[in-house]
């Protein structure tokens, strides 16, 4: 790749460096990471969706789990063919025109369900500010009915706005390619009459993945393009191919504020907006969450001091097992406190340096695009996947009502006699087997005891799911 020696450099060797060493292990890592993101969140969509999960919080949840599997189905054949296979395909295959046409869908396809999941994790945030800030208006303000139609908006509203530029600012160029005896890039020339025509230099667009729009940047297909007329090979060894790459649609090169406003959509709509107002709800949602303890022990203190029971003309003290359980209630919102914010950090890390990394883009040009924003763009990717996939052990590390529903409908029984439950997952599973073994009769008794303990655990809302945020996410 040729380099304008006047450009400034605002990346130095130790990225180009960590590029260079990454790029090998990225198909493998994102490969694994999809795999078993996928088991992931299908296992969540299928607990969430039990008929005794439901709620709000859990049809938000549902819909980042659905975001974030599709975006993981839709990265495998992505990763696998352009990283893993890519020096075992012939280059006709690597870059082919049924292959141009699926990277298309992909930078529209994965980036709009990554900002879906984005913006449903923004919703889960106002959803249980308000359940701790104004709880007697929850219902009305947050029911089912009026999430299952926040949800489908998100989706629509998604779909609406990021389809339509990311399809217009892109389009499939034709190449000719000519390569040497060993398979290797000599020269390129375009093919497609719109990119002859341009006068500037070209950079071929690569595929917007689930997390960031990239211009092509792959030192085993991409050479310096020139749009001077290509001699036929000289030695015997070497041939012309024909292959296409997603590129700069005509309007996207003639007009070049589109192509900035491109990157002032994603950086600012997808990445920026949602960070600083999860950010916002979050710091808004921890400071709810402490003064909530503090009332708490303000009205414990109260109680005690003013419902103290007299035997005798003697003041009795309140039983041991209050005490415990009102210190139990606080760990558990110190717990959920803690992870909100190690949700909230983990989000951040991995969508603010994106939406600031794209901003750069629109205010320092090419430049810093080729030096830095695409040589770290599969690390954005894989934090993006990791994000989008870590959801169920964020589930079962806070919700018992979570870890109940997964104990009760995937663990196997021959397991209990080396990893006992504990009593609240035993009785649940006690009395939904025993009902399997006498005709039904306790079984009633079993999924009432379940539905239950899920009533108690949902109304202790901010000790429970609801916290958990990105989960890109998705």
């Amino acid at each position: 790749m040729v380099t304008n020696m006047s450009q400034p450099h605002y990346c130095g060797a130790s990225v180009d460096d960590f590029h260079t060493n990454y790029k090998y292990i990225h198909g493998y890592f994102s490969l694994i990471v999809c795999i078993l993101g996928t088991i992931a969140n299908t296992l969540n969509i299928i607990v969430l969706t039990r008929r005794e999960m439901r709620s709000p919080t859990n049809a938000i949840l549902t819909g980042l789990a659905v975001a974030d599997l599709a975006v993981m189905l839709e990265y495998i054949p992505y990763t696998v063919h352009d990283y893993i296979l890519s020096d075992l395909l012939p280059r006709e295959q690597q870059l082919s025109y049924s292959w141009a046409c699926f990277i298309k869908f992909h930078s529209i396809f994965a980036q709009v369900l990554h900002t879906i999941s984005i913006w449903l994790t923004v919703t889960l945030a106002v959803w249980r500010y308000i359940a701790v800030s104004y709880p007697q208006r929850n219902r009305i303000w947050c029911g089912m009915r009026t999430t299952t139609i926040t949800i489908a908006m998100a989706y629509v509203v998604c779909v609406l706005v990021v389809s339509p530029w990311l399809y217009l600012v892109t389009a499939i160029a034709k190449y000719q390619l000519t390569l040497d005896a060993n398979g290797k890039t000599i020269k390129s020339m375009p093919l497609s009459q719109y990119v002859i025509d341009n006068d500037n230099e070209h950079i071929t667009l690569q595929v917007m993945s689930s997390t960031t729009p990239q211009m092509y940047y792959n030192n085993t297909t991409t050479s310096t393009v020139s749009t001077t007329t290509i001699a036929p090979p000289a030695d015997l060894g070497q041939r012309n191919i024909t292959v296409y790459k997603l590129y700069h649609s005509e309007l996207a090169l003639n007009d070049l504020p589109l192509r900035n406003a491109t990157f002032l959509i994603y950086s600012v709509l997808i990445k920026l907006i949602p960070c600083f107002a999860l950010t916002v709800l979050s710091v808004r949602l921890i400071g709810a969450l402490l003064e909530a303890k503090r009332r708490r022990k303000i009205l414990a203190c109260h109680a005690a001091n003013d419902m103290q029971p007299i035997v005798n003309g003697k003041v009795v003290m309140p039983n041991q097992p209050k005490s415990c359980k009102l210190l139990e209630k606080e760990k558990q919102t110190d717990r959920t406190t803690r992870m909100l914010l190690a949700v909230l950090l983990l989000f951040l890390i991995t969508e603010f340096p994106q939406g600031i990394m794209g901003l750069l883009n629109v205010l320092l040009g090419d430049a810093f695009l080729m030096q830095c924003y695409l040589k770290l763009s599969d690390l954005m990717d894989i934090l993006a996947l990791i994000n989008s996939s870590i959801n169920f052990i964020l589930y079962c590390s806070m919700s018992r009502q979570f870890r109940s529903t997964f104990t009760l409908l995937f663990r196997p029984r021959w397991l209990d006699k080396w990893l006992p439950l504990s009593q609240h997952d035993g009785d649940a599973r006690d009395g939904a087997g025993g009902g399997r073994g006498r005709g039904g009769g306790s079984d009633g008794y079993g999924r009432q005891r379940l539905v239950h303990t899920d009533a108690v655990s949902k109304s202790m809302a901010i000790d429970n799911l609801g916290l958990t945020t990105q989960v890109t996410n998705v």
